[in-house]
């Protein structure tokens, strides 16, 4: 047998290692993407004939990961007001500093002198609530992939949608009925591969604006719904070699049939990722021992990354950009765990301090939203006149989906 009979110690597993190790690929993938403007040389995107990059496997790998924590968690705990306050106080607190230093740093530092103004009140907090990049001027004009202020956060709010999602199915019991939340991935992965077969892109209408992109669904759901099933169908205990041998030759054979990975990887990839993290080979690591730099290291990778590119001259070797931004992204996303997140996330009756710790907080970030302003200010009347002999922005560019 792979893992111990009782999987769901955290001694037991590698979970926290895995995840860090998943951000820090990210930026692997991306520094293809910012440094040269491209994915056409990044290894796996090659390696599968332009069909996935290993920022897209690292995405998925955390909606698995999150699909079998998250899942496990109501299981264990199933009071829809404590499981909300736990899911609204791991994601927002990250999210709504990372968001002002942004607004407050990333801003002024990357926006064109031509075009610099403030972030907007009303875009930032809509935005943020929404856990999505809010509105801003030009930014990164020059860099190798324009305009781009954080193109890794799409896919927060659709993490914290499959949070509702599960607390959806425990209230109404469908969770405990595990063959239905099989029948729902099927159902997840058949819609991928239709929109993949027939090209169709949905566009969503209002319910896209308000739940995301169709399409975007359609990729991340079957790996979030995959890692529940594995909690509801016995966790560790469905883990033996002979099947992760299979699902592995299943995998690589799948990388050659036609929309093949959209069915073996939610299947196959998430089995093996899964497997991974209760192989005793990985113990030892223990990444987490200090704390969860991984959602903190996700959060500001992409910036990070963007001002490289930007102050090294818009253009960077992939491998050198790598090299210059994960320790910086680890080392932020470290301060993050420490200053913020790990705050949120003590259990009762220490969490009952966190509506007059956000009231102290809330406070304190007007102020200095003030200040940054008043600043920011100051210094686009000091560039005016540099900035009136500069010329017009490039077109914008999309944002990557990473």
């Amino acid at each position: 047998m792979l893992p111990p009979k009782d999987g769901s110690r955290h001694a037991d597993n590698s979970f926290d290692s895995l995840r860090l190790f998943f951000a820090v690929l990210v930026i692997f993938s991306h520094s293809f993407a910012l440094g040269r403007g491209s994915d056409d040389t990044e290894p796996l995107f090659v390696l599968t004939h332009g069909q996935i990059t290993f920022g897209n496997l690292s995405v998925w790998a955390f909606f698995v990961i999150s699909g079998f924590l998250i899942a496990q968690s109501w299981t264990r705990s199933p009071n829809p007001l404590k499981f909300l306050k736990r899911r609204v106080a791991r994601i927002y607190p990250g999210f709504i500093v990372a968001a002002l230093l942004s607004a407050l740093i990333v801003v002024p530092f990357a926006a064109d002198p031509a075009t610099r103004r403030p972030v907007a009140i009303g875009s930032f907090v809509l935005q943020t609530l929404r856990l999505q990049v809010f509105d801003v001027p030009p930014v990164f004009v020059h860099n190798a992939w324009p305009n781009a202020l954080n193109g890794s956060l799409w896919s927060v709010p659709f993490e914290f949608w499959c949070y509702i999602g599960i607390l959806l199915l425990g209230v109404t019991g469908t969770l405990r009925r595990r063959w239905l939340v099989a029948a729902l991935f099927a159902a997840a992965i058949a819609w991928h591969l239709y929109l993949s077969i027939t090209g169709w892109v949905p566009g969503g209408k209002i319910l896209g604006v308000i739940f995301g992109f169709p399409l975007f669904w359609a990729i991340v759901l079957p790996f979030f719904l995959a890692g529940s099933l594995f909690h509801l169908f016995g966790g560790a205990a469905l883990l033996r070699k002979p099947l992760m041998i299979a699902a592995l030759a299943i995998l690589i054979a799948s990388n050659f049939i036609p929309h093949g990975l959209i069915v073996a990887l939610p299947i196959c990839g998430a089995y093996l990722l899964l497997g991974l993290a209760y192989l005793p080979l990985l113990r030892p690591l223990n990444l987490g021992r200090f704390g969860d730099f991984s959602y903190g290291t996700y959060l500001y990778a992409f910036p990070i990354q963007q001002l490289i590119v930007k102050y090294g001259g818009g253009t960077m070797a992939p491998l050198k950009l790598f090299l210059l931004a994960t320790p910086l992204s680890v080392g932020v996303g470290a301060l993050s765990w420490f200053l913020v997140e790990r705050h949120f996330l003590a259990r009762e009756p220490v969490f009952k301090k966190v509506t007059s710790l956000t009231h102290g907080a809330a406070i304190s970030l007007a102020s200095i939203w003030r200040s940054g302003r008043n600043l920011l200010g100051a210094g686009s009347r000091i560039s005016m006149g540099r900035a009136a002999r500069q010329e017009a922005p490039p077109e914008a560019a999309s944002q990557s989906a990473e």
